[in-house]
Parts: structure tokens; sequence; C-alpha cells
């Protein structure tokens, strides 16, 4: 990967909204963002242990609008509580929601969404997602040592 366009740049990009339980989309952005530098369109919102949907919904929908254009909404779990909120705020008809966020998948939306619409950006990353799934003793019976690469 040759990595996004850095924040700043006067490209049109997908935006991207990060919905998931407890912290782990931030972090997982944060993680992205050490690699890839600052991402601009770019949030995450953590769901509380102790946040109502309501209070939820209005952050999400709070965030939605500071980005600019359809965002494509990656989320941890179909169906949990970040995926209903997405979907009923109407990410899923104006841009895309898309489950089973994993670093592999948010650094890869990172650098496709620079030349794409959310549509595209999903289905791409739905293509590529088998890719990111490895296991190590397939990967050693091919005479792998350990190490990938």
């Amino acid at each position: 990967m040759h990595g996004p366009p850095k924040a700043g740049r006067a490209l049109t990009m997908t935006p991207l909204l990060i919905l998931t339980h407890g912290e782990f989309g931030p972090l997982l952005l944060r993680a992205a963002e050490s690699m890839f530098g600052p991402q601009a369109q770019a949030a995450a919102l953590a769901l509380a242990p102790d946040e109502t949907r309501e209070d939820f919904q209005a952050r999400v929908h709070q965030a939605r609008a500071a980005l600019e254009g359809c965002p494509l909404v990656l989320v941890d779990l179909a169906c949990g509580t970040p995926w209903n909120v997405a979907v009923l705020d109407g990410c899923a008809q104006a841009g895309e929601v898309l489950a089973g966020l994993s670093l592999p998948m948010l650094l890869e939306a990172l650098e496709l969404r620079a030349a794409s619409d959310a549509r595209t950006v999903a289905a791409q990353l739905v293509t590529r997602a088998p890719g990111s799934l490895v296991r190590a003793s397939v990967l050693m019976a091919g005479g792998a040592t350990g190490a990938c690469g």
C-alpha cells in the first residue's frame, strides 16, 4: 500500500465514519494515522457501555453532518447498536454501511477512498476482505518460516 493522501490535500474524498462498541474504532483510527498520517474527513465514535442509543444517535448525526459528502460508515458488528444507528440515520441510503471493521479493512478504506464514492469503496473492501485473513499453518506449509513477506 502506498497510503492515502494526507490531511490538508485538496482532493475530494469519501468521508469515513467509524462507529464501534467501546474504544475499538477510535483506537483503530489512531493506529491507522500512525501509519498514514492524520486523515481529513475521517471520524471515529465509541459507543460507551452506559450510553443510550438515542444519545449515541445524536452524536452520530452530529459527526455525519460535520463530514462533507456521503460517508462510508465502518462498524464493528452487523446489527449491533452502531450498525442500527447508522442505518436509522440514513447512512446506508446516502453512502454505505459496512460491518466487520479490522485494521486491514480500515487501511484499505483509507487508501481507496481518495478516488471512489462510498459504495464503490465498500464493494472493493468486500472483494478484498478474504485476503486480510491469513492462517499461519497454511502460510508455513507453503515454506514460510514464520514471518510474512
